[in-house]
Parts: C-alpha cells; structure tokens; sequence
C-alpha cells in the first residue's frame, strides 16, 4: 500500500532499517566526523586523539559514545588518518 509519496510501506520500513541505532540517535556524530576529517587535511594538524577531543568538547557530545560509535563506523576517518600517518 503506497504511503503519500508514492512508496510502499515495505519500502520505507526498509529505509528506516537501514539506518543504525547509534546514528539514529546521535545524528550529530557523522557532523563530528565530519569535522575531524576537516581537521586532519590542514597542514598544521594536531594528534588523531587531540582533535578527536577537541572536535567532540567544542560540540558538547560525549565522547565515550562518539568513541564507541567511531569504533563502528569510522572507517573512512581511519583511512584518512593512515595516510596522514597519525
């Protein structure tokens, strides 16, 4: 049965699945992570751990669950970190 946007239900329970508890929860995790990519391109960047912290204090998120989160998904940020050799 298409819901208004012309999708079915089993459509959108499938998009809504694919989604991760934790992303779903903290949405502005990917925003950190996104931050600290940013950080790490400069030319002058600081320490992984460092701009991690400093990333997640200037955002007011906690860092222990960010950690655990990044520990799941933040395969992209440990690509960009290794080639930065941090």
């Amino acid at each position: 049965m298409p819901n208004g946007r012309g999708r079915t239900a089993k459509v959108v329970a499938l998009e809504q699945s694919a989604v991760p508890p934790e992303v779903e929860a903290s949405p502005l995790f990917g925003v950190a992570m996104l931050k600290i990519a940013m950080e790490l391109k400069k030319a002058d960047a600081r320490p992984l751990d460092e701009l991690v912290s400093g990333v997640l204090r200037r955002m007011n998120l906690p860092e222990s669950e960010f950690r655990a989160f990044l520990e799941s998904n933040g395969g992209l940020l440990r690509t960009i970190a290794a080639r930065r050799g941090y």
